[in-house]
């Protein structure tokens, strides 16, 4: 058997398992739920995967925005959510669909389902928010 070096890592393994309480209002809008998965606490704050839960209520817009990030990836995992994107397009996630959002890159979360449930990758774990005008779509 070859003999291969192993790469080192400051990284830690982790494992979240899903419980009554993982989902907390602890995250950037009051109106979803938030269970971060703990990679974040285990990549020294490089990468953050957190699942996003809409709650009980009428939809609520996020505004027009952009984060400070260099990565930012949503999956939807069940119902649906639309996003409207600085390039005019509005798109409707549903289960299944993935979302890249580019640094920088202007939205705007304009309606969810009751049951939205979103997965939520960045890099870093913990990203700005930048509110800003709606931007000129014509």
């Amino acid at each position: 058997m070859a003999i291969v070096e192993r790469p080192s890592s400051s990284y830690a393994a982790s494992v979240s398992n899903l419980e009554p309480q993982s989902f907390t209002s602890s995250g950037q809008r009051p109106f979803f739920a938030y269970r971060d998965l703990g990679v974040g606490e285990a990549t020294n704050g490089d990468f953050g995967f957190k699942v996003v839960r809409a709650k009980d209520g009428d939809p609520v817009t996020t505004g027009w925005h952009y984060h400070t990030c260099d990565l930012q990836v949503v999956y939807c995992l069940q119902g649906w959510e639309e996003i409207a994107l600085e390039d005019g397009r509005t798109v409707r996630l549903v289960p299944g669909t993935c979302l890249n959002i580019p640094p920088g890159f202007i939205h705007n979360e304009v309606s969810y389902s009751p049951d939205m449930e979103v997965m939520v990758f960045t890099s870093p774990a913990q990203i700005g928010n930048v509110p800003v005008d709606r931007p000129d779509l014509s």
